[in-house]
């Protein structure tokens, strides 16, 4: 195992595992953010699931990683077995009273994140990945002594500020298990987000309300290209593939958070789970929607959309991880 400048390295599979159980988190996050109307034990059980995969991570960190002290490492790997064993409960008994689900998942909660705390503490860490580390954790644990102090504000806004909690954690374990060790890396990280923010939030706006411009998808599909295209201006086109992978993810953004973030931000009502499996390409045939293209249509299958999405996280996959382990190409 080769150590770099901010630490022991990880192993592969651990950091993909934290990349997997992160994003896994936002979605099931997001999920729980734009259906706030569903029946809250629908809801308290994904949450419980999303915060599973923490505790799933700090097990795996406290058996396998080098570098931690053993006081440190059975503190992890305890405090996630203990994690595990309180969420539990609450996965396979929903019907808990309120109370009874508030004190459990404040323990869940201050667990995680006095292990937060603590890993920020490390030396050895880059001070971002630390002081991300520090500020999550604290977080947690003030939402966990919060909903037990004040159990009427957990009321109103247990599932919300839940759900929030597990998307800040979500983010915070997609970094760590990237760890870039490389400014460019960093850059590339930070492009990345970008994307993702730029798609989701204000192409959403937009395409949720804007859709009577003549040669609409044209004039969407080049607004996805836009920003990028500062990277070829003041790079030149060595960099094409990269611009072209980003403006693909806005896209992917735009295309699989459409009515996640109508719901959420914007007051839309869309029933999510049959919309994503038209998406996907579970529908067939059915004609989700009509490329407006000025000069000609196209009607886009729920098969057709399915099969451009499965695409596009392949491109942007491959030419992401590209740059990721070859960041020396990449000017700063």
């Amino acid at each position: 195992m080769v150590s770099t400048p901010s630490g022991p390295a990880l192993p592969v599979w651990l950091r993909l595992l934290e990349v997997v159980l992160g994003l896994s988190s936002v979605v099931i996050s997001i999920f729980v953010l734009a259906n706030l109307d569903y029946q809250t034990s629908e809801l308290v059980v994904l949450v419980a699931v999303a915060l599973m995969f923490s505790a799933g991570r700090m097990m795996a960190n406290g058996g396998i990683r080098r570098g931690l002290a053993k006081l440190e490492a059975l503190g992890l790997l305890g405090g996630g077995v203990v994690i595990a064993a309180v969420l539990l409960v609450v996965i396979f008994l929903p019907g808990l009273s309120f109370a009874t689900l508030v004190y459990l998942f404040s323990i869940a909660l201050a667990i995680q994140g006095i292990g937060r705390v603590a890993h920020s503490m490390r030396s050895g860490q880059p001070r971002w990945l630390r002081g991300s580390a520090l500020v999550i954790g604290a977080l947690t644990v003030s939402l966990a002594v919060g909903a037990l102090l004040v159990p009427g504000i957990a009321a109103l806004t247990l599932v919300p500020l839940l759900g929030v909690i597990v998307f800040l954690n979500g983010i915070e374990t997609i970094v760590s298990g990237l760890r870039p060790t490389d400014p460019r890396q960093l850059t590339l990280l930070k492009l990345i987000f970008f994307s993702a923010f730029y798609g989701l939030i204000l192409i959403n706006w937009v395409d949720l309300y804007g859709t009577t411009a003549p040669a609409y998808h044209i004039w969407l599909i080049l607004t996805y290209m836009a920003p990028f295209g500062v990277l070829i201006v003041f790079q030149g086109l060595k960099d094409w593939q990269l611009a072209v992978s980003l403006g693909l993810l806005v896209s992917l953004m735009n295309d699989v958070g459409y009515f996640f973030v109508g719901d959420l931000l914007f007051g839309f009502h869309r029933a999510l789970v049959p919309w994503v499996e038209g998406q996907l390409g579970f529908h067939g045939m059915q004609v989700l929607f009509i490329f407006q293209g000025g000069a000609f249509t196209i009607p886009v299958t729920s098969i057709l959309m399915g099969f451009t999405i499965y695409a596009r996280v392949a491109v942007v996959t491959v030419v992401l991880y590209h740059w990721w382990t070859h960041p020396s190409k990449l000017l700063v």
